[in-house]
């Protein structure tokens, strides 16, 4: 299968480059063809308007030099010409224009002069001529003797062949006594067409800018072309350039033959076997502008093969050029042949080779095409991205900083978009008119986005001000993002301040309550038993059991009150630590043995992990006793009855962290956070002694000693995490 495909490769390409060849070697031996073509179209420069029209002005440059070298006064001659006096003097001008304006249309009209004059020893060093007044026989003369022979009106026959010998172009031009030009005598052109245009032409320039010129009376001017031109000059130019005209006129036959050839030879090849010619298919993955300039290259060559290479191989200048090389003739005539073959070869090649690449984005698709090979598109697309990425940031700036870079982003890629619109000549105008209206409607959009966001914002923090907190503000608001994100802060602190208010109220009215309930109860107490020992009829017996209750209970009224110093002055901040090296595991083992007598009337059973080593923090012993008193009280009151209670201390690397952990006698319905406030207990009826702070009291103890105090509930289990730093 493969050396069938190898074959097809080679036999498709075969026949490509078989009929490419003997197409080229066919446009090489047109060149007779073309030679003789061009020789019967033979466009005449001198019948070009442009030559005529210097002929027209080189009148009034001569006339100028007979005047003066009748008058030896240059401002005198022009002002002959111009009519400068009567210009000034005339009713009309003065009456139509300023004086200033006159004056200046007049010195323009010297100046043009004198570019006229310049231009007979510049742009027209080839045009001999020769000048003669009939009034005053002042002359001037440049050229061939035999040219002052049209001076006169019947010219000698071997004057005339003498003339046609020399000269491939002539002209006499006589001028009457009232300004009437006359055509007597004419070589190379065609008389009727000069006539035509050197009347229009010689009424432009008798009107010239709004000067009306004086008409040459009495002169006769002959201008003559030699064969031999000696100067590269305007004359010079035109005789190339219509020599090329008719070249080009000719290969056009000959070039649209050998065209339509390749054409339909990249037609016919179907499209499955055109990809198997050499270098089409990395050829088709080149850019399209690529192949446009490639193309258009080709097709300048092609159109300009006459200037390049056709008229060159014509005259033998190719030829002479490999002779001078010291290569033989034979050689130089093979070497040209094979030069101007390869020439057409390769064009050709390249214009066959792009007429397949119609087919491959036919076949492609031509949207898949352009989208992948277009480098304009892909420029477009990049550019469209960026745009589109700058308008989202520039659509969501941070008004709190500096947006310097994203403007000159912005900036920058509006003046590439601009410099692309410039370089694009006249229709840059129509691209900078779409893309203005493009422009006015994205910043139309985006500021009605800008405002309607505004509102949004505008209508929410009125909202808020009437004391709606909880609205919310969902949509993206771009450059008012920050400024939302601000007001949903201060809105979130609203919120906060309004429900740390709410529950401060509630708090305060809870304190005023469970203060005085607790504080009373055992008051009450006291009262109470106080009276009955009044009574000198109790036995002695319930005297005795009345001074126990009063004990207890005072005792209950101390810790009550002592309970409330300690928050009091936590909450003010007048505690101050008294801070020492202290262990912390025989701290707790010392706060056990303290309240053993309580755990063992709860039957709790303690299972503690300590450290075997000593673990050494700087604290204020009392203080953290107090914590760990709290906590093993907290423990005997709420505990389920006969449990078991965990005691861990663990010595990280960084910190020393404790925890206790027990089952609790009831469900825990308070939440963690409320554990912690003053006045709150586990018993919410306040049947059990406590004042409710002995967790506050503990937490904010450790909270001095810039330690952790935190609370986990799961179901029933009730665990206390305290972490202090080393």
């Amino acid at each position: 299968m493969d050396i069938k495909s190898k074959n097809s490769k080679i036999f498709v390409n075969l026949i490509v480059g078989i009929i490419l060849f003997f197409v080229a070697l066919g446009m090489y031996l047109s060149y007779p063809k073309i030679e003789q073509f061009a020789k019967e179209k033979n466009f005449n420069p001198f019948e070009r308007s442009e030559f005529i029209t210097y002929l027209n002005r080189s009148n009034y440059a001569l006339y100028f030099d007979v005047i003066k070298n009748k008058s030896k006064n240059d401002e005198e001659a022009i002002n002959a010409i111009l009519n400068a006096n009567d210009v000034m003097n005339s009713n009309s001008m003065q009456s139509e224009y300023s004086e200033e304006y006159i004056k200046d249309r007049i010195e323009y009209g010297k100046n043009e002069l004198r570019s006229w004059r310049r231009d007979i020893e510049s742009s027209l060093r080839n045009l001999e001529y020769c000048v003669k007044n009939k009034e005053n026989n002042e002359s001037v003369f440049k050229g061939n003797e035999i040219l002052q022979s049209l001076m006169n009106d019947k010219i000698d026959p071997k004057d005339q062949e003498s003339l046609n010998n020399v000269y491939r172009f002539y002209i006499v031009i006589d001028f009457d006594d009232r300004g009437n030009a006359t055509i007597k005598n004419t070589h190379g052109i065609n008389v009727n067409y000069l006539y035509d245009q050197f009347e229009w032409d010689n009424e432009e320039i008798l009107n010239y800018n709004g000067l009306e010129l004086n008409p040459i009376k009495n002169t006769r001017f002959v201008y003559g072309v030699p064969k031999e031109l000696l100067y590269d000059d305007q004359i010079t130019y035109y005789m190339e350039s219509t020599e090329g005209w008719s070249y080009l006129e000719a290969e056009s036959f000959f070039i649209k033959i050998a065209l339509i050839i390749i054409g339909l030879m990249a037609i016919i090849i179907p499209y499955k076997k055109s990809k198997q010619i050499i270098g089409f298919e990395k050829f088709s993955k080149l850019p399209f502008e690529i192949h446009f300039l490639i193309l258009f290259m080709a097709l300048m060559y092609i159109s300009n093969s006459h200037e390049i290479i056709i008229i060159d191989t014509i005259k033998g200048s190719f030829l002479n050029f490999f002779i001078k090389l010291n290569i033989t003739q034979s050689l130089a005539i093979w070497m040209v042949t094979l030069v101007n073959v390869m020439y057409w070869f390769i064009l050709l090649f390249i214009i066959f080779l792009e007429i397949l690449l119609i087919k491959y984005i036919l076949n492609k698709g031509i949207k898949a095409y352009f989208k992948t090979q277009c480098l304009t598109v892909k420029v477009f697309k990049w550019l469209l991205k960026c745009w589109n990425n700058s308008m989202v940031r520039f659509k969501n700036l941070d008004l709190k900083d500096d947006n310097k870079k994203k403007v000159k982003k912005i900036l920058i890629i509006n003046f590439i978009i601009l410099v692309i619109m410039c370089s694009m000549w006249f229709f840059g105008i129509i691209v900078a008119a779409i893309y203005t209206i493009i422009l006015f409607r994205i910043i139309t959009k985006n500021t009605n986005e800008i405002k309607d966001k505004y509102n949004k914002l505008f209508e929410a923090t009125n909202k808020i001000a009437k004391g709606n907190l909880d609205i919310k503000i969902d949509e993206d608001l771009g450059i008012f993002n920050s400024f939302k994100y601000e007001v949903e802060s201060i809105q979130k602190g609203f919120k906060n301040a309004v429900e740390e208010e709410t529950k401060s109220q509630k708090m305060k009215t809870d304190l005023i309550s469970n203060v005085s309930h607790d504080l009373k109860t055992p008051l009450t107490a006291i009262i109470t038993y106080t009276d009955l020992l009044k009574d000198e009829n109790i036995s002695d017996e319930k005297r005795k059991e009345y001074l126990e209750i009063l004990d207890r209970k005072s005792e209950r009224l101390q810790e009550l009150i002592e309970d409330l110093f300690e928050v009091s002055k936590a909450t003010s901040g007048n505690i101050t630590l008294n801070l020492i090296d202290v262990d912390v595991v025989s701290l707790m083992k010392q706060t056990l043995l303290e309240l053993d007598d309580k755990i063992q009337k709860s039957g709790l059973v303690i299972k503690s992990n300590f450290p075997i080593e000593k673990v050494m923090l700087s604290l204020d012993s009392q203080r953290m006793f107090r914590v760990f008193e709290n906590l093993i009280i907290n423990i005997t009151k709420y505990a389920m009855p006969n449990s078991r209670v965990y005691i861990d201390i663990k010595n990280n690397k960084e910190y020393v962290e404790i925890v206790l952990k027990n089952m609790s006698a009831t469900e825990i319905s308070l939440n963690v956070d409320e554990m912690v406030e003053r006045f709150v207990r586990g018993d919410k009826s306040r049947n059990t002694e406590g004042s409710g702070l002995g967790l506050a009291i503990a937490k904010t103890f450790v909270d001095l000693h810039g330690g952790k105090f935190d609370i986990k509930v799961d179901g029933d289990l009730f665990k206390v995490i305290i972490k202090l730093k080393k």
